[in-house]
Order: structure tokens, then sequence, then C-alpha cells
């Protein structure tokens, strides 16, 4: 790539001679750049203008690479003042216009592969329309506007440009309808999940709540994901933060229903403890606090850094930068999936304890007793590992749909099964749904209230009467 950058005595100023440009010109000749010819492209300033710069927010290099594509961040020790100016464009001449300009940042750092540019041998300025402006100290009989950059500096103070030499591919415009149309089919699915376990009465406990939550989640977010692939809606911004709070809060809540069954399992039932209506209020609302909190300190430290909250659907980690502005989605989501993991390991621990230790001791305390003592209820029991088993099969879907994610956007290349990958991915909402059809408790709750016609009166021993194999074989 051979650059030939402006001459610096070719640049004039309206301002005075303490402005930015003119404070680097000792000799300016013409006296204006009236003579010139005007350039035909001229930077124009628009609602989408920005300075693109590589590291988040607070952050600068900290050290960068050869044929830089991906450069390392590490806190700020300098704070990243790029000077913008506001020009009009001649030929081999730029003139000044004087007026203050400030424009919002862009982080991240766009190329695949790039080539360098150092403020020791160069002059970088921003234009009015966040492109990069670059003028050799050399001397050279020209200048050149780069549109695809990222800006930074190190800690030293210098100030560095990475111009692409190829960019990081956007992913086709007929994948991203495909994956947004099967999200779109998983939203009803998730909904009638949570319809199904706010209404039925035999579902709508405090397990029913937070999984109905959960799906909610999960539709509100993939609804809005698609809508704004399919119409080409923005996605930067507050809708890039709403995507990201509704996914990550999808997740948060898998976890408090994995520690409501591990609550269960090793706390109530061994102690025969059965909580009222005010302490199951109050159960939940920690569990609502736990989940809305969480996503919304990641979404606010995402805002803070300056990084895209959109999630990384659709994108592929090519870059350090790009790897670098999901920070804040992908290792929290690796780490609830990990906890979660690690909690329905503990509560079958705890069913395996229960089940080798706490019948036999009610049944030999039962027969030794001059007294009664307090049966194990052995209902909640099976209504308790149901829903554990239920959680389990739920693990499996949303483990294997992030694992699937996870191989899409380290992925190097541009395969056809990363295609298919991201497929399952959107149809995750099916799968929940068909994960209560399996389950034989919740799926005869629900053929109850299908064949009934929608009623949510169920007669309360449902799940317990004897299947006549005559009638029903399976």
């Amino acid at each position: 790539m051979i650059v030939t950058p402006i001459s610096t005595d070719n640049v004039t100023s309206t301002r005075n001679p303490e402005s930015t440009l003119s404070t680097l010109v000792q000799k300016q000749t013409p006296a204006d750049c009236s003579q010139r010819e005007k350039s035909r492209s001229q930077p124009i300033p628009s609602s989408t203008s920005r300075v693109r710069k590589c590291c988040p927010l607070g952050e600068n290099l900290d050290f960068y690479r050869e044929n830089q594509s991906d450069s390392m961040c590490d806190g700020a020790v300098l704070s990243f003042e790029p000077t913008i100016i506001n020009a009009v464009l001649f030929d081999n001449c730029i003139e000044d216009l004087e007026i203050f300009t400030e424009l919002p940042y862009e982080v991240g750092n766009p190329c695949n592969s790039s080539f360098q540019y150092d403020d020791t041998e160069d002059l970088l300025f921003i234009l009015q329309d966040g492109s990069l402006l670059i003028i050799d100290k050399n001397g050279n009989e020209s200048y050149t506007v780069e549109e695809n950059y990222c800006l930074d500096q190190d800690k030293s103070g210098h100030m560095l440009a990475f111009i692409c030499i190829t960019q990081v591919d956007e992913v086709s415009k007929a994948k991203i309808i495909i994956v947004a149309v099967l999200m779109l089919v998983s939203m009803p699915c998730l909904l009638l999940v949570s319809y199904l376990h706010l209404t039925l009465r035999l579902l709508r406990n405090l397990h029913g709540w937070s999984l109905a939550l959960m799906s909610l989640c999960l539709a509100c977010g993939y609804f809005v994901y698609s809508v704004v692939h399919i119409y080409g809606i923005p996605s930067g911004g507050f809708i890039g933060y709403v995507i990201q709070f509704f996914i990550l809060s999808f997740f948060f809540w898998y976890l408090c229903i994995c520690c409501n069954v591990l609550l269960n399992i090793w706390y109530k039932l061994p102690y025969y403890i059965q909580f009222n209506k005010t302490w199951t209020i109050l159960n939940f609302g920690a569990y609502c606090v736990f989940s809305i909190t969480g996503p919304a300190i990641l979404v606010s430290l995402t805002v803070q850094k300056g990084l895209p909250g959109m999630p990384s659907y659709f994108l592929q980690g090519l870059t350090e930068s790009i790897r670098e502005s999901q920070r804040y989605f992908i290792p929290p989501v690796s780490t609830i999936l990990g906890l979660s993991f690690l909690v329905m390991v503990i509560s079958f621990f705890g069913f395996q304890r229960i089940k080798s230790v706490g019948y036999l001791i009610a049944n030999d305390d039962e027969k030794n007793a001059t007294t009664s003592i307090r049966q194990f209820d052995q209902q909640k029991y099976e209504d308790v590992k149901k829903d554990a088993k239920c959680v389990a099969l739920l693990g499996i879907i949303i483990i294997l749909a992030w694992l699937f994610e996870i191989v899409t956007f380290y992925s190097p290349g541009n395969e056809v099964y990363l295609l298919l990958c991201d497929m399952i991915n959107g149809l995750q909402g099916l799968w929940i749904l068909l994960i209560f059809l399996v389950v034989r408790r919740r799926r005869t709750i629900i053929l109850r209230w299908w064949y009934d016609r929608g009623t949510h009166t169920i007669a309360e021993g449902t799940e317990l009467q004897p299947v006549n194999k005559t009638e029903n074989p399976t």
C-alpha cells in the first residue's frame, strides 16, 4: 500500500497562527487554497459520523503486532484526545474552517489486515465526517483520507492509526435473514411456554414463574434482534444494549432455576420446610433482582467502555478488537452456564443423598419412635425430581446451543456448517418447547389442558393417576 501525503507547506487555515494546523506549518504557500481546485469528495458530517477508536473507552494500546489486525488494549494511562477539524479539501491543499467539532466514538478495529501509521512520521487528523486525514511530515505533494481505519494511542502518548487493507467480512444478508426468521419461529414457542407456566395451576409455582420469565426474556431478545436485522435497523446504541440485556437475563434466569432445584433438594426437603406465600414471593423477588441486576451491570459496563451492546450472533471474532467487544457477553454467559452445570451436579448428589439416606432414616425413626414423626414429603420429592429432569434437559439444549455460538464466533472461515450452527441456535425456542413434550408430567398437564379446550381446571391427581396400558401402551 503506497501513500503519498500532502506537503505541510500547502496547508492553509482561516484560524489565527495558534490554530492546530497552522502551528504545524511554518511556511504557507500559497497564502490560501482559493487558487486550487476543490476536491470532488468532501467530508460531510452526518448523524452516523464517528471517531473510530481501536480500544474501548478508558483504555490505550498496550502493545501491537506487525501488520496490525489485532491490537491489544490495557487500562488507560493517557486520555485519548484526537484532533478533530472541520475542513474543506482542495487539490493538494486543505482549508481549516475553524469550526469547533466534537464526534462520538465507535470502538473496534474493522480490519482483517492493516497498514500502520505513526504520528512520529505523519500528522493524523479526524475530519468532520469521522474519516481520517493523513499528512506526511516529510513534505510529499499529496494527502490521503481514509474511511476504514481505527485510531488510538499507546501508553507513551504516540498516536497510531491502522488503515484497512482488507476489512472483516460482513455476514451475508441471506444468512442474516434465514437466522432472523428462525428466531421469529422460536418466539411463539417461547411465548407458549411462558403462557402455560403462568396460567396452568399445576405449573404456576416458583419454578414455573422463573421458567416463564426466562422464556419471555429470550423471546423478547430474539424478536428485537430479528426485527433489527430483517429491516436493516442500525443495531448500535440503545437498541443493541436492549438486546444484550434480554439475552443475558435469559441465562441469569436459567441459573436461578438451577439454584431453585438445589434449594429444594438440599434444604427444603431434608428439613421439611414448606415456604408460605410470603416467603415464596420473597424467594421469587430475590431471583428477579439477581436476573435484572446482573445483566444491568454488564450492560452498564458495556456502555461505559463504549463497546457495542449487540451480542455475538452473526459475528465472527476475526480480530482481537471484535473479541474485546464481546467481553461483557461471551465470558459472563460462559461463566453462568458453567456455574449452572456445577449447581446441577451438586443437586444430583442431593438426590442421591435423599434416595439413599433420607427415606431410610425417616422410616427407621418412625418404627422406633414412640410418637409419630413428620413424614417425608414424597409427593414434593417426586415433583422436584421431575422439575430437575426438565431443567437438566433444558441445560443440555442451552449449553449445546451456546457451544454452537462459540464455534461460529471463533471460527476463522465462512463454511456452510457455521450457518447450520446459527440455525440450530436460532431455533432454540422450539427445542425448549419440545422439552416440555418430552417430560411426561408437563406433557400430561399440557395435553389435558389442550383437550379441555383451554380450561385451566385440571385434576390434582393428574400426574399420579395410573396409566391404563391397554388404552395407552406408551
